[in-house]
């Protein structure tokens, strides 16, 4: 048994397919998504997506947004933004990441929102950041070493 899996942003439909699994970053962790689920209304976090059919997986960056599962195994995902692999460029993430740094620590001590606005954008590049390099990592080309090892997530460095 399969799931009907649609991930959706304002911009375009980024996945309409029958998967196997996915696992998507929730504000109270990661959930893994398998046939026969309960119905669940979730919020998406920024993070890493990760779709799994037969022996083929995908990781796709999202940020906020909304997750729905009914009870006939269709999940729908309605993102703030969503972007594959072969979709992004880390030298242009890196420079988004250092920006974001720059404005959180020039915000540190005064503006909370600022800062939070900062925090929340550093957040979505570090997982922009990952699916980058993983895909790189899959098509054979060296993966780009981290320009600021600071930078960590709960497998090393990013």
């Amino acid at each position: 048994m399969l799931l009907n899996f649609k991930l959706i942003t304002p911009e375009k439909i980024v996945f309409e397919k029958k998967i196997s699994q996915v696992t998507l970053p929730t504000m109270d962790g990661e959930i893994s998504i398998l046939p026969n689920h309960i119905p669940l209304v979730a919020q998406l976090v920024p993070g890493v997506a990760m779709l799994k059919e037969h022996n083929h997986s995908e990781d796709v960056a999202v940020s906020g947004g909304f997750i729905e599962v009914d009870k006939e195994n269709n999940i729908t995902v309605l993102a703030d933004t969503a972007e594959r692999g072969e979709e992004l460029n880390l030298k242009d993430i890196e420079k988004a990441k250092e920006r974001a740094q720059e404005v959180m620590q020039s915000a540190a001590r005064g503006d909370d929102e600022t800062f939070a606005h900062a925090a929340a954008e550093l957040e979505r590049e570090l997982a922009r950041y990952r699916v980058a390099r993983k895909y790189q990592m899959k098509k054979g080309r060296p993966a780009q070493k981290p320009v600021d090892s600071e930078l960590t997530d709960n497998t090393g460095a990013v």
